[in-house]
């Protein structure tokens, strides 16, 4: 039997819990990350992804491709909380989960938990 393998990856993770914390920062282009000399982006929303801006990179060079960029420090407990959260979520289809960070993981659905539906 070919095993059943589902790879989450929360694309914009923190991002995307920061614009839900704050309404003012949803629809502006938004990174998370330090502000000091050598920061980097830890991630970027999609607003923010428009402009070329991706993880890892150098702040300044992210305020440079968008001068409006709203930066915000990041709040790694409460990303902890909310992963906590989505991966009890996993294990309503499999108890087969493999978190590899905070917003990824892997679930097998070969046999599938009952009650949701069945993978394909």
């Amino acid at each position: 039997m070919s095993r059943k393998i589902v790879h989450v990856d929360m694309d914009a993770f923190y991002a995307a819990i920061e614009q839900r914390d704050d309404p003012r920062l949803r629809g502006r282009p938004v990174a998370v990350g330090g502000s000091g000399p050598r920061a980097v982006v830890a991630t970027a929303s999609y607003e923010a992804r428009a402009f070329g801006i991706r993880s890892a990179m150098p702040m300044a060079r992210a305020r440079l491709l968008c001068p409006d960029l709203v930066v915000v420090p990041p709040r790694f407990e409460t990303y902890r909380a909310e992963s906590r959260r989505i991966r009890a979520i996993l294990r309503r289809w499999s108890s087969l989960v493999e978190p590899l960070s905070l917003d990824e993981a892997y679930l097998d659905v070969t046999e599938p938990l009952p009650g949701p539906m069945p993978a394909l």
